[in-house]
């Protein structure tokens, strides 16, 4: 466990937008998969393959997963991110720091539930349609590793500047 301060912190606007877009995509993919369920043949894709093919196929009661899913992931990490001073951090966290760490590290959170939130929505719009598309598997390689290696090193910067503030 760590020992991080707890300290008030101006929270960004962007989380109440992305956390309200998330619930947006969340509620159009559960009213998308009911409105299609029953036009959907039997068995859908369930799998594909790193061109977007399908490759494996399963009840069309698998779909109705992925909004379900997207909603159980988002819900924890939606009250996680209300709580920066419980994350782990490269460095050491202080009073002094905090107030300038944890805001950027909440956005993170909100941003990584969002782009999880929207892979989720994609497969439930696509599956019916049995094609992925070639630029899924890349994407949901390059996005989550190109936002964590932005908010890193943002977060690694804020650290460098109040360190220099300190000396």
């Amino acid at each position: 466990m760590n020992n991080h301060p707890k300290v008030d912190f101006t929270v960004s606007k962007w989380n109440a937008v992305l956390n309200l877009l998330s619930l947006f995509f969340i509620i159009c993919s559960f009213i998308y998969v009911f409105t299609i369920y029953k036009e959907l043949p039997d068995q859908i894709p369930i799998h594909f393959n790193a061109a977007g093919d399908p490759d494996n196929w399963g009840s069309k009661a698998t779909i109705i997963l992925m909004p379900l899913i997207a909603l159980i992931l988002y819900v924890p990490l939606y009250f996680l991110s209300k709580h920066p001073h419980v994350f782990n951090y490269p460095f050491k966290v202080t009073e002094g720091n905090a107030r300038s760490i944890y805001p950027l590290a909440q956005l993170f959170m909100t941003v990584i539930n969002f782009e999880m939130v929207v892979m989720f929505t994609y497969l439930s719009f696509t599956m019916a349609g049995n094609q992925l598309g070639e630029v899924f598997f890349p994407l949901i390689i390059v996005v989550p590793i190109t936002t964590i290696g932005v908010f890193f090193g943002i977060l690694y910067q804020k650290h460098r500047q109040h360190d220099q503030l300190d000396d």
